[in-house]
């Protein structure tokens, strides 16, 4: 079936790439993958997807561990940008789909993540719909990683704005605001060519507060063993989110 045009098609091309490659360096990349691996937990051989895995860094970082990483994204030309980073046989398998109806079968994988709010970024019965899929393909006991911003810090500081110049003379120009009574966080994106071209988009994601997330997962089937912060993912005591936390990760379990 082909979908209808969604607003992430365009945000999620070459303005939020090249908006963000200064911010997500290779030391980010391998505290969040550490966190990864760590929370699901994944080992040598595990079978993980990665959705919406964008330039695939959490999952070229995975796959160099001997985990079996599968990374899926409905951009083909985020796609192509990690297989060029990942050549040969060693890198991650990469699959073009939509969360929203996941290409494979069922419990086909011990593990599944979404990162920076991939997965969310519809009505909620659609987002709904998207864990229920993630639930779907992992296997009785397998692991769900879902992780997004931290609504709980939105919502003390609801509207924000910045402006950086970037190693080439771009400038990136960004303002957003959350509506803590619908969980959704607008931003509006602007990046602004040394010659003058500008690339713009708006993008609408929905964060869930720590209260929904129970309930969220038992809808998909799945049980949410608990919400925690990057910071947190390598300690063995580990906090609910509060306002403070810069982040929010929930961790769920497909009942056996």
């Amino acid at each position: 079936m082909t979908r209808a045009p969604h607003w992430g098609d365009a945000y999620y091309g070459e303005l939020y790439r090249d908006s963000v490659a200064d911010l997500l360096t290779p030391r980010l990349t391998e505290l969040e993958a550490a966190a990864i691996a760590s929370l699901l937990p994944l080992g040598a051989g595990d079978a993980v997807l990665d959705l919406a895995c964008g330039h695939g860094r959490h999952a070229r970082l995975l796959a160099r561990a001997g985990i079996r990483v599968t990374g899926l994204d409905r951009s083909g030309g985020y796609l192509r940008s990690a297989a060029a980073a990942s050549p040969g046989a060693a890198g991650p398998g990469l699959v073009r789909g939509d969360v929203r109806a996941l290409p494979f079968r069922a419990g086909a994988f011990d593990a599944v993540f979404s990162w920076y709010a991939s997965l969310f970024m519809f009505d909620d019965a659609t987002n709904e719909g998207c864990l229920a899929e993630a639930a779907r393909v992992v296997r009785p006991g397998g692991r769900v990683l879902v992780h997004h911003a931290n609504p709980l810090r939105l919502a003390r500081e609801p509207r924000a704005s910045a402006r950086r110049t970037l190693r080439d003379g771009s400038v990136v120009e960004e303002e957003s605001a959350f509506d803590a009574a619908r969980g959704v966080d607008r931003c509006a994106r602007r990046l602004v060519r040394p010659g003058g071209a500008a690339l713009a988009g708006i993008a609408e994601l929905r964060y869930y507060m720590p209260t929904e997330w129970g309930r969220l997962a038992e809808r998909a089937g799945l049980r949410l063993v608990e919400l925690t912060t990057t910071p947190d993912a390598g300690r063995s005591a580990r906090r609910e989110p509060g306002p403070e936390a810069p982040d929010l990760i929930a961790l769920m379990e497909k009942p056996t």
